[in-house]
């Protein structure tokens, strides 16, 4: 069940900061919606989510599978990628 749990959290991470991504872009007059950002971008989401998917794995590995800790893996995973592409 905690894994289960884990993969749920790790996965609203991720949605939670795409949703950030999108809200941030609509204060800024930028009119998009949720589906139309991820189709825009689909190789970012999708290295987003595999990161997400590799954290996930070294957390079940060695069982240090927590809520918070699986919020953050799939929060940051999406998160670093763009300070990634902002250093480049």
């Amino acid at each position: 069940m905690t894994i289960l749990l884990g993969i749920f959290m790790a996965a609203m991470g991720h949605l939670i900061h795409l949703l950030k991504k999108v809200v941030e872009l609509r204060a800024s007059g930028v009119t998009i919606g949720l589906v139309e950002y991820v189709k825009g971008r689909p190789y970012r989401t999708l290295l987003g989510v595999a990161g997400s998917a590799a954290a996930m794995g070294y957390l079940i590995e060695s069982g240090d599978v927590t809520a918070m800790g699986a919020l953050a893996v799939g929060y940051m995973a999406d998160s670093g990628l763009g300070m990634l592409r902002r250093k480049s």
